[in-house]
């Protein structure tokens, strides 16, 4: 049996199937005695006429094809059991990818709590299990959306890293919309954990005429093995590495300087960003996709534009922030093919080197 478990231990997801007929009829049963007809991210759970037709109709939206012949977006559904008693606390559905009406209104994942077992912090576990497996599917930025009177709903999404959006407006209903980044990169280097064994991190805040921001050190000790890019192998991970990162308060992008086991550059490396901020005190970046790094001999290389792309037709960014992400890395571009701004950066880079080393 397939299931997601929750470092609490209090849940875990299982794809609904016949040995639990029972107890989701119960769970039906409890919502309509609540006077409740609607369930949402049931997946049709509270509108099909039978229990075996919902479970044909959500092991079909499995499959793409079978989804979209039926004007649906494929999905998988989820019932949410608690793990000391076995009870369906809760379900919710994630969709792999959103339609026109999804965009606006429905997001990536719906969900709902039976009502005996609300105001207990079930929903927030959920949703939390739920963006563990989107992460799986490659999905980098979640849409959940509520009803703007459902103060509840929305605090469990800013609890799970939801940053509000908008409000949209549809048949006098208002509808607020909420974006969960699943692709922060944060500077202590936690996201490479699998590739770096032994580090050494600082950070320092600065606030003076030539700079506004966070800069940190990543001195990276011993790795699992090197990384090697680009056409002639340049390698930018490797044992006695330091990563310099550069994150300007107000921008959409960080830097980071890639600093060999000499301390030369190889290269430094722009993440667009769709924002820089702090998260317990480390810094991060909302990661965009589209990278721009600049090697020493002045080569100037723009990357992940299909990452970039297909982000953009799966509905995950506005067409807003896409044109965002290339004005910036077109700024970035024009600006280093100017030999004195790349000898610019390298002083600015290797001054906070030293300062952080230090330090």
């Amino acid at each position: 049996m397939e299931n997601n478990q929750n470092v609490n231990n209090r849940l875990k997801l299982v794809f609904p199937s016949e040995e639990y007929k029972d107890k989701i009829q119960e769970f039906v049963e409890e919502f309509r005695k609540n006077g409740e007809n609607i369930i949402p991210g049931s997946g049709g759970l509270d509108r099909l006429p039978s229990f075996e037709e919902w479970i044909q109709k959500i092991n079909d939206d499995l499959s793409k094809e079978k989804a979209e012949a039926k004007g649906r977006v494929q999905a998988k559904q989820y019932i949410a059991i608690r793990t000391h008693d076995n009870k369906i606390i809760g379900v919710t559905q994630l969709r792999y990818r959103l339609n026109e009406h999804l965009y606006y209104y429905g997001g990536h994942i719906g969900d709902s709590i039976r009502p005996s077992e609300r105001n207990k912090g079930y929903s927030t576990e959920m949703i939390g299990l739920v963006l563990e497996e989107a992460k799986k599917l490659g999905i980098g930025n979640v849409l959940m959306t509520c009803d703007k009177e459902n103060k509840a709903s929305a605090r469990t999404i800013m609890k799970n890293g939801g940053i509000f959006e908008n409000e949209v407006e549809n048949d006098g209903k208002i509808t607020q919309r909420y974006w969960i980044s699943l692709k922060k990169r944060f500077a202590d280097g936690r996201n490479k954990s699998n590739h770096i064994l032994e580090k050494e991190y600082k950070n320092m805040r600065i606030d003076n005429e030539e700079f506004k921001g966070n800069i940190s050190l990543l001195d990276i000790k011993k790795v699992k093995f090197p990384w090697y890019v680009d056409e002639e192998k340049r390698c930018i991970l490797a044992d006695n590495f330091k990563w310099l990162e550069i994150y300007p308060d107000g921008e959409n992008y960080c830097l980071t300087v890639i600093y060999d086991n000499k301390e030369n550059v190889s290269e430094w490396y722009y993440d667009i960003a769709r924002r820089v901020g702090e998260e317990n005190g480390i810094p991060y970046e909302d990661d965009l996709y589209l990278d721009v790094v600049i090697v020493p001999d002045g080569r100037i290389h723009l990357l992940d534009k299909d990452e970039l792309q297909e982000a953009f037709e799966k509905r995950e960014l506005s067409k807003e922030v896409y044109d965002m992400a290339y004005r910036v890395a077109n700024r970035l571009i024009e600006k280093y093919k100017l030999k004195e701004n790349i000898e610019e950066l390298n002083k600015f880079s290797r001054k906070y080197l030293e300062i952080l080393k230090r330090g």
